[in-house]
C-alpha cells in the first residue's frame, strides 16, 4: 500500500560489491582479453578499436610512470581533452596510480576556468589529449601560459618547458619538450609496485554549475562507481557482445568510460560535437547501425533531428532500446519507437546522484506524460518536499531529495554550499521541482534554481554574466533562457549600454565571439549566447537588480516577432 506522502524507494535487486574499478577491469581483461570494449568512430569512416588488454597494459605503463615522478595516492591529477582512446588510457592510468582524476573543461578562449579548477583542485600533474589536428591547440597555449605564470596571451607561443607536472596523451606539433603517451608506452617495462587500493578510495571528480560562476567538484569513489544497478554484476560472453552507442561527454557523469568498460559494457563513441550540430544526424545513425548496436544514449535534440527524418527513412535496422534524458521529454519524442527503436526509455539522474530513476520501456502507440521519468532505481529513496523541508502529499508539487548509497558525500571544499544542498539523514536536494503520482511515477516540472539547460548542458547565468561585464561600456547585463525547439532552451544576453558609451549589438557579439569557447568546449556549445538584445534600460525589482521574469518575457516575444 503506498504512502500518502511523497516518498518513493525500491530495493536493490542486487548485492553490493566491495571491489574496486581496476580489479573488475583487470577481471574483465582476464575473461576478455582480445575484447573490443571501446570503439571510436569518425564521421569520416574512421574506426579506432582498445582491446581489454591493450587498455590495461598501455594504462599500467603510464601508472607506473606517473608513480616514478612523484604521484601519491590521493594525489589530485587533472584530465583534459575530446572524447578519444587515449582520454581512457590516462583516466584509468591516474586511478591505477592511486590519484584521482579532475575532469576539466573549459568555456572561455584564454583558459583560465580550466585553470581554477586546477588550481582550486589542488592537482599535481595535468594529462592531455589536444585531440587530432589543431582544434585545441590555442586553448593549450594559453593553459601552458598560464602554468609558466605568465598572463596568457594568444600570441604567446613559447611553450617549450621540461615541466613534469604536464603530460600529453599524443603528439603534438609545435610542443617538444613535454613528455607524450606515445614516447612513454616505448619505454622498458618498469618493475615499480603500482599501489594498493580499496573501494572507499575516491577516483574520479566532475564539475558541476556552480552558483558564483565557478564549477562545483563532485567526487565518487570505486564503491560508488562500480556499483550501479542498470549494469551487470558479472558480464557474460553473450552481454559483453551488445553494443551501447553514447556520444555524452568523457568528462561528463553520463559520458564516463570508466563507468561501463570496469562494468562491461561495449561502447561506441564519437566526437561530442558532432550530435550538437545536427548536420550529421544520419551519418551517426549510419554508425549506430554499421556497429549494430543494441541500444543507444541520445539525447532530445538528436532525437528530434532524427524524427525529422522518419518520413525518408525506409531501413529496418532499428536499435532494442534508446534511452534519453538531461531535460523534461515529452510524448513528441516517442515518435522514434518502431521506426529506429523497438522501445524508448527514459532516465533521470545527475551528477551529485548517478542514476536516479527510470521510466518503463515505450512500446509503439504507447505515451508518455510530460516529465515522466518513471520510478527509483534499486536502491534509491526519494521524496518531495516543501520550503519548509516538509515531505508533501502525492501529487502536491515541491523539491526533489534523493538518497542512496550511490549519492556523493558533498561538494569538494565547498562547505558553505554543503550545508544548504542536504536536509538531515544525508538526502541531497536535487534543486528540481517534482510531483509524486498515486501510481508511483516520478514527474519532473522544472529547476528550483536559475539555470538554462542547452541540449542538456546546464548554464549557469552569473557566469556568463560575469564575462560579458568585463567588456566594458555596460550599465546592465541580463541572461535569461528562451525557449528553442531543437535544445529546449537557448542562451539570450541582454544589456543595457552605459550612456555615450556606443556600445552595440555587434560590439557584444563580437567580444563574446573571442571570449567564450565553443568549438573546443566539451559539447561543441559551450556557454555562449545565441541571441543578442539591447535594452534602452531594465524593469528593476526592489532590491535594485534587474527584474529577470520580465526581461525574460520582453526577451522571448522581441525574438518571436523579431
Amino acid at each position: 500500500m503506498s504512502s500518502e506522502f511523497s516518498y518513493l524507494s525500491k530495493p536493490r535487486e542486487k548485492p553490493y560489491r566491495y571491489r574496486t574499478i581496476t580489479e573488475l577491469i583487470e577481471r574483465n581483461t582476464r575473461r576478455f582479453p582480445d575484447h573490443e570494449i571501446l570503439i571510436h568512430r569518425g564521421i569520416d569512416g574512421s574506426r579506432e578499436a582498445l582491446t581489454y588488454k591493450d587498455l590495461n597494459e598501455e594504462a599500467s605503463k603510464l601508472a607506473k610512470f606517473l608513480v616514478k615522478k612523484g604521484i601519491k595516492k590521493g594525489d589530485k591529477i587533472a584530465l583534459f581533452g575530446p572524447n578519444t582512446l587515449e582520454w581512457v588510457i590516462g583516466e584509468l592510468a591516474i586511478i591505477l596510480a592511486g590519484g584521482v582524476a579532475v575532469h576539466v573543461t573549459f568555456s572561455v578562449t584564454d583558459a583560465r576556468d580550466l585553470w581554477d579548477i586546477f588550481r582550486e583542485a589542488d592537482c599535481k600533474a595535468f594529462l592531455i589529449d589536444p585531440g587530432k589536428g589543431e582544434a585545441y591547440l590555442d586553448s593549450i597555449f594559453q593553459l601552458l601560459a598560464l602554468f609558466r605564470r605568465r598572463r596568457p596571451s594568444r600570441d604567446y607561443k613559447d611553450v617549450d618547458s621540461n615541466d613534469s607536472t604536464i603530460l600529453f596523451l599524443r603528439k603534438v606539433d609545435g610542443i617538444k619538450s613535454y613528455r607524450d603517451l606515445p614516447e612513454i608506452l616505448k619505454m622498458e617495462d618498469s618493475d615499480i609496485k603500482l599501489p594498493t587500493l580499496y573501494p572507499e578510495d575516491e577516483i574520479l571528480i566532475f564539475t558541476t554549475s556552480g552558483s558564483t560562476g565557478k564549477p562545483k567538484m563532485v567526487s565518487h569513489s570505486h564503491f560508488d562507481i562500480g556499483n550501479i544497478e542498470l549494469f551487470e554484476v558479472n558480464p557474460t560472453e553473450a552481454s559483453i557482445q551488445e553494443k551501447t552507442y553514447n556520444d555524452r561527454p568523457f568528462g561528463w557523469v553520463g559520458g564516463s568510460p570508466v563507468t561501463q568498460i570496469s562494468n562491461g559494457l561495449t561502447r561506441v563513441f564519437t566526437d561530442s560535437s558532432v550530435a550538437i550540430r545536427g548536420s550529421d544526424v544520419m551519418a551517426v545513425w549510419n554508425i549506430i547501425k554499421e556497429e549494430k548496436c543494441s541500444k543507444a544514449l541520445l539525447m532530445p535534440y538528436f532525437l528530434g533531428d532524427l524524427i525529422s527524418m522518419k518520413d525518408y527513412y525506409e531501413d529496418d535496422f532499428k536499435t532494442d532500446i534508446i534511452m534519453s534524458g538531461g531535460q523534461i521529454i515529452d510524448d513528441y519524442y516517442t515518435q522514434v519507437v518502431n521506426i529506429f527503436t523497438k522501445q524508448f526509455v527514459v532516465v533521470y539522474g545527475s551528477t551529485e546522484a548517478g542514476f536516479v530513476t527510470m521510466g518503463s520501456p515505450l512500446n509503439e502507440g504507447d505515451t508518455l506524460e510530460i516529465g515522466d521519468v518513471g520510478s527509483p532505481c534499486g536502491g534509491v529513496e526519494l521524496k518531495v518536499i516543501d520550503e519548509n523541508g516538509s515531505v508533501v502529499p502525492r501529487g502536491m508539487p515541491g523539491e526533489l531529495c534523493i538518497r542512496s548509497r550511490m549519492v556523493f558525500r558533498g561538494y569538494f571544499k565547498n562547505e558553505e554550499v554543503n550545508k544548504t544542498s542536504f536536509l538531515g539523514n544525508r538526502w541531497f536536494r536535487s534543486g528540481d521541482t517534482a510531483i509524486v503520482t498515486e501510481d508511483d511515477r516520478v514527474i519532473i516540472q522544472g529547476r528550483i534554481k536559475d539555470i538554462i539547460s542547452r541540449g542538456t548542458r546546464k548554464i549557469m547565468p552569473d557566469a556568463v554574466e560575469d564575462t560579458v561585464i568585463q567588456m566594458g561600456g555596460l550599465l546592465h547585463v541580463a541572461v535569461v533562457p528562451v525557449p528553442d525547439k531543437r535544445l529546449y532552451e537557448e542562451v539570450c544576453l541582454c544589456f543595457v549600454p552605459e550612456k555615450e558609451s556606443g556600445v552595440t549589438v555587434t560590439d557584444v557579439k563580437r567580444f563574446c565571439d573571442e571570449n567564450f569557447e565553443v568549438r573546443q568546449s566539451a559539447d561543441g556549445l559551450g556557454e555562449k549566447p545565441t541571441y543578442f538584445l539591447q535594452f534602452d534600460s531594465f524593469p528593476m525589482l526592489d532590491t535594485g537588480k534587474p527584474n529577470k521574469r520580465m526581461i525574460k518575457l520582453e526577451a522571448e516575444n522581441r525574438i518571436k516577432t523579431g
